[in-house]
């Protein structure tokens, strides 16, 4: 690995995890593939203005098939307005796990969006395996008070691209411009983190590409970047932008200190809270 390229977090908790990544890819091996995407279901649309606005939204992310601890995550989620994953939805993006993971979905009635993970596009472009099985590539969705971004660096040749980058900076000014108290944004690797522990010159270009995430959503006004890839919970803060990772929905667990969870967020009005819960 090229050190100085991925500028490893400072403190030592997070260098912890860095490992532990690392030695988990080795063991289940990160795909690699696509593009973007998004789920098919569509929230309806809320207005910018009003600080009175209140609900409820759990983000969860890596189900990677284990159902077992997945299906708790949606028997919460449906006590509150919708769910969003932030990647990984399978082990390896195949049909066959697509097609089990949106059977699942629509069972559980509950509403939902997501983002693709590297390991979603192990098999086939995005394209053609998540795109065509889950939603479209990149984007985003209004609710009450809030903006989200769904974002696609699923692609370790490609991470947070250009193209992707444009249209992200395009749609948090006409965010901006509508006055949404929240905007809040949603990828599956988080910056400055490796795809897989053996980077190679390809994942490299990707994980350049991901240090962008965090200039771009400064300056779109976002307040939060969800993430999930890292198999367990962590939340810091970079330049302002809180970075919170929640990746224990269902993958293999990283250290003896991590637990499978998702997060409950709570908006009300100019008020954002949040709660990590252990599943």
């Amino acid at each position: 690995m090229q050190k100085r390229r991925f500028h490893i977090r400072r403190s030592a908790a997070t260098a912890a995890i860095f490992l532990l990544l690392c030695t988990a890819a080795l063991l289940s091996g990160c795909g690699s593939g696509g593009s973007v995407t998004t789920p098919p279901t569509t929230a309806a649309r809320g207005t910018s203005s009003g600080s009175q606005a209140s609900f409820k939204f759990i983000v969860c992310g890596d189900p990677q098939n284990n159902y077992e601890v997945f299906d708790k995550v949606l028997a919460a989620a449906k006590s509150v307005d919708f769910l969003i994953v932030a990647g990984d939805l399978t082990g390896s993006g195949t049909a066959t796990e697509f097609t089990n993971f949106m059977d699942t979905m629509r069972a559980s009635g509950v509403r939902f969006y997501s983002v693709p993970g590297n390991h979603d596009v192990a098999t086939m472009p995005v394209e053609t395996g998540y795109g065509r099985y889950v939603g479209p590539p990149h984007s985003s969705f209004d609710f009450k008070n809030t903006h989200f971004l769904l974002i696609d660096n699923s692609t370790p040749s490609l991470g947070f691209y250009p193209a992707e980058r444009q249209w992200a900076s395009a749609d948090l000014k006409a965010a901006g411009a509508k006055g949404f108290e929240h905007i809040i944004a949603v990828a599956h690797v988080p910056p400055m983190f490796p795809y897989s522990a053996k980077a190679t010159s390809e994942q490299i270009a990707g994980i350049d590409a991901n240090e962008q995430l965090v200039p771009v959503l400064k300056a779109g006004g976002a307040e939060e970047l969800f993430c999930g890839h890292v198999h367990t919970y962590q939340q810091e803060t970079e330049d302002g932008l809180r970075i919170t990772i929640t990746g224990g929905a269902g993958a293999p667990l990283m250290g003896l200190d991590s637990y499978h969870n998702y997060v409950l967020v709570e908006v009300n009005g100019r008020s954002m809270s949040q709660k990590v819960v252990r599943i």
